[in-house]
């Protein structure tokens, strides 16, 4: 689902969340794929075995899968991605969807019980689906696939899983699974450099950010945007990290919209989805427009890092073009948060959210050596946002005009 938002100023948004939610189009909590308690719509938790039939749960040995391993993707702008490829071989007439998870993960949240696994990534499929307006099937994976590119996984040991799903969204109770070793890569110079503290700002607000190792040559972790003497509400909760991406065609460390998670906020009384998004202008005036994407098409690029004429380096915005012809460069990212439930929405912002483009400065005693890389897990909602995601594509991004 595609979400385009317009609001009016920052003091439009104070008032907004003073007076609480705005009538809106309805969705179930938690529309992407990070949801902390995924439930069947219209069914509850345990949908894949309604009807009253208790589902058997059966390991097909005769289903191919294969982790080949990491490989060079080209993209449809020429540059080249590091994926993980993976081979399968179903011969069933429904569908399967594929997680990845360690050892660590399935004992903490699942308490090494493969059937309450299996139904748990399955309703939050289905869920996924209904929230987001799409067919189940384009969420899923048939016979005909054989070869599949995702994006890299955080290192370690861990088992994959084919769950087969039937074309009505049930669990069958049918799998395979495999165990296998993602190796992290050795990091290179350009991927380090980025790693150590920075203030990053616009001459006006800014923040003390800390960028550390997440997966070499791939992710990092940001903590401190939003934070600060500027800001209202201190963004830094183990919800508000954020990835960053770094690109090894150009050496570059790229900000992008992602779906962090979602969380019963008692102050609201609902459901919230935590996001981190893209804003632009949408006249010479203070009005802005936001623009972010839920579920597995949500990562698209807000800015980059880049050399100044003076040699300091910048964080500058990308652009994107809407179906009218109107192209929109982002003005700034901010987190945003979307309260769903029968009769209500609200948009959260935020005070103190500098502009693109900004200026990024190392602090001093700021060195990689200080700076060790992190496996925060601590949730499932945090588990899922490294999961196994279909690889994407990069192309020109074009939204619709509404």
């Amino acid at each position: 689902m595609k979400r385009i938002v317009f609001f009016l100023s920052m003091a439009a948004i104070v008032v907004m969340a003073a007076a609480g939610c705005t009538k809106y189009i309805p969705f179930y909590p938690g529309g992407g794929n990070n949801q902390e308690n995924p439930s069947r719509p219209g069914g509850g938790q345990g949908g894949s075995e309604q009807g009253g039939g208790e589902v058997t749960i059966k390991e097909c040995t005769n289903w191919g899968l294969k982790y080949v391993g990491r490989a060079d993707y080209q993209e449809t702008d020429g540059t080249v991605s590091r994926v993980e490829e993976f081979q399968f071989n179903y011969p069933g007439n429904a569908y399967f969807l594929v997680r990845s998870i360690t050892d660590q993960d399935f004992k903490n949240w699942y308490n090494n019980d493969i059937k309450e696994f299996m139904k748990g990534e399955v309703d939050d499929v289905v869920t996924m689906a209904r929230n987001n307006k799409t067919e189940l099937s384009s969420l899923l994976f048939s016979r005909s696939t054989t070869t599949v590119y995702f994006d890299m996984l955080i290192h370690g040991d861990y088992t994959t899983y084919m769950i087969e799903v039937s074309k009505d969204g049930e669990m069958t109770g049918n799998y395979a699974k495999l165990r296998h070793t993602v190796e992290e890569e050795q990091a290179v110079e350009s991927y380090l450099k980025w790693i150590g503290r920075w203030h990053v700002g616009d001459g006006y607000v800014g923040y003390d950010i800390t960028i550390s190792a997440c997966e070499n040559n791939y992710l990092y972790y940001v903590d401190g945007w939003e934070t600060g003497s500027a800001v209202q509400e201190q963004m830094n909760m183990e919800r508000d990290w954020i990835f960053a991406r770094y690109r090894n065609t150009d050496g570059n460390l790229y900000f992008y919209g992602q779906y962090l998670m979602s969380y019963d906020d008692e102050a609201l009384g609902t459901y919230v989805d935590q996001m981190f998004v893209g804003t632009y202008l949408t006249s010479n005036s203070d009005t802005n427009g936001i623009v972010d994407e839920e579920g597995a098409d949500n990562n698209y690029d807000i800015a980059h890092t880049a050399v100044a004429d003076d040699g300091g380096i910048r964080i500058v915005p990308e652009s994107f073009t809407f179906d009218n012809g109107f192209v929109a460069t982002y003005h700034s990212m901010r987190y945003s948060r979307y309260c769903y439930d029968e009769n209500n929405w609200a948009h959260y912002n935020n005070s103190g959210v500098p502009s693109l483009p900004l200026v990024m400065e190392k602090l001093p005693g700021a060195g990689t050596a200080a700076m060790k890389p992190a496996r925060r897990i601590a949730s499932k909602a945090a588990m899922r946002r490294v999961q196994l995601k279909t690889h994407v594509p990069r192309q020109t991004r074009t939204y619709k005009a509404e």
